[in-house]
């Protein structure tokens, strides 16, 4: 049975993952909400889907206009991360089950109202829309690091993402506009895989690069070109990143610059991925070598699996609280960064939980 939802956001960005809800089965859209209602009349009267173009009458400027007007489960948001905070506010007080693509805040007092908003509504499911920890090969990471024929337990781990990404925009991107947006919108990328596979370090020390690149709309904003970070885990187990948007080249080709590549050294054998190719070795000796499926183009199938995974979390209770918790310790995971970076501190990750009381589940 379709689940009934409100789809916020007909940007391309936004049309490009309603027209992915649309080619499942899970979900059936009965509002679609843009600020701009006549301008995304606009953009649906040029599409050539009809399932589109019936849609025209079912755009409202708000979630709250639309719940008024229809009867909805869930709500999926698609637009500008500046709008982010306020538009899942809108959708919980709603009562909506809310999907937000990342980052669902951009600094850690939007965040801490969120919870305070979510804590009134405990029945209702908040995720952070992360799509990279669901294709073939992030999934085979982490059972190799967590499997009995895997790695073993962690010593040791690398990750690197290294990339020109061309963010000019006019007007300009938030990725370049927002202080600590490399964290939240890229770095978060890759480093949802390790909270997925290892879950949150006991603490982090990071840094963010000076990048001033106007050329691909990098113009000195802090925090929105680079970083780098130490994580201890327990034990004293480290793991570091080294991230970069603003790199002179693509040399390690587009997977390293949204997957990562991926090195890790364990008691019973060592991890690496690159892209889709992952390797493990034991005793000096290749064991397993894989080719299997990274990143979809434009993101569209990973983001039909974490559909997926939202639907079948709602209608069976599968995967509920891993999703969730996965999703808002990662945000929390970057946001420790940003701070380790201002403050030029390490954080302690559950000292930061404690200000703003976040254990929710």
């Amino acid at each position: 049975m379709k689940i009934p939802v409100i789809f916020v956001g007909l940007g391309r960005f936004g049309l490009q993952r309603l027209k992915a809800m649309y080619a499942n089965t899970q979900f059936e859209p009965v509002a679609l909400v843009d600020v701009q209602v006549g301008k995304a009349k606009d953009v649906l009267k040029s599409q050539k889907e009809p399932y589109l173009r019936n849609c025209i009458d079912r755009i409202f400027p708000s979630i709250t206009d639309a719940i008024s007007k229809v009867s909805a489960k869930a709500c999926f948001i698609f637009v500008s991360a500046e709008e982010h905070a306020q538009l899942v506010l809108e959708s919980l007080r709603a009562g909506l089950h809310t999907f937000c693509v990342k980052p669902f805040a951009c600094n850690m007092s939007e965040f801490a109202e969120i919870v305070r908003e979510y804590k009134l509504s405990k029945n209702l499911m908040l995720i952070q829309g992360l799509n990279n920890q669901w294709n073939e090969a992030a999934t085979k990471m982490r059972e190799l690091l967590n499997g009995v024929n895997g790695i073993g337990e962690m010593v040791a781990g690398q990750c690197l993402c290294w990339g020109r990404q061309n963010i000019s925009a006019v007007p300009p991107s938030p990725d370049a506009t927002i202080e600590g947006l490399f964290f939240h919108g890229l770095a978060c990328h890759q480093l949802s895989q390790l909270v997925a596979a290892k879950g949150l370090p006991e603490s982090v020390i990071a840094y963010v690069h000076k990048t001033i690149v106007p050329s691909i709309g990098l113009n000195g904003t802090w925090g929105t070109g680079g970083g780098q970070a130490v994580f201890e885990y327990d034990n004293a187990v480290p793991f570091s990143y080294t991230g970069t948007r603003a790199a002179h080249g693509n040399f390690f080709g587009f997977a390293s610059r949204w997957s990562g590549r991926w090195y890790f050294q364990g008691t019973q054998g060592d991890l690496k991925r690159e892209g889709g190719h992952i390797t493990l070795y034991k005793d000096g000796e290749t064991v397993l070598d894989y080719y299997l499926k990274d990143l979809d183009v434009d993101l569209i199938e990973d983001e039909k699996i974490q559909f997926r995974a939202f639907y079948d979390a709602l209608t069976t209770g599968e995967g509920r609280k891993s999703i969730q918790k996965n999703s808002i310790d990662t945000w929390i995971l970057m946001e420790a960064c940003n701070e380790s970076a201002r403050t030029k501190n390490k954080i302690s990750i559950r000292e930061m939980e404690e200000k703003i009381d976040y254990e929710i589940f």
